[in-house]
């Protein structure tokens, strides 16, 4: 008995025990056996419609929350709070919506180094703000 089913032309397109084939009969996995290991490669994670509107939702209170705290007048600390809710978003955005949480450790390691980089221009963009001597020129 043959491992391969037929279509209507004869050809042989899958097997019997639903090993990927060519139109050929060759088989997939053997030709695309270089790729097993690479992560990239692998079944992607599935997220459901659920974590979606979930996320919807706490970034919809995050905006709520930015706009709350615009009207009340804490001084100072306005600015560090809106950025603390934008911050936090940003997270949720990132793992979430860009599938970053379920990624490799590789994709993780590139996120990671780009927002180190973006710390690094912040610190010292404000380190140059704060060594002006204002109103001294």
């Amino acid at each position: 008995m043959s491992d391969y089913t037929s279509n209507r032309n004869g050809e042989q397109v899958t097997s019997q025990n639903l090993t990927p084939v060519t139109a050929s009969g060759q088989n997939l996995n053997a030709i695309d056996a270089p790729n097993v290991n690479n992560p990239e490669h692998v079944a992607h994670h599935i997220v459901s419609p659920v974590m979606y509107l979930s996320i919807f939702g706490v970034l919809m209170i995050g905006t709520l929350a930015t706009v709350g705290f615009a009207y009340v007048p804490l001084g100072r600390l306005n600015a560090p709070v809106a950025i603390a809710i934008a911050c936090t978003k940003a997270v949720f955005v990132v793992l979430f919506f860009m599938h970053v949480k379920y990624s490799s450790r590789l994709v993780k390691l590139t996120v990671a180094s780009g927002f180190f980089t973006f710390l690094i221009l912040v610190f010292m963009s404000l380190s140059d703000y704060v060594s002006r001597a204002w109103g001294q020129w």
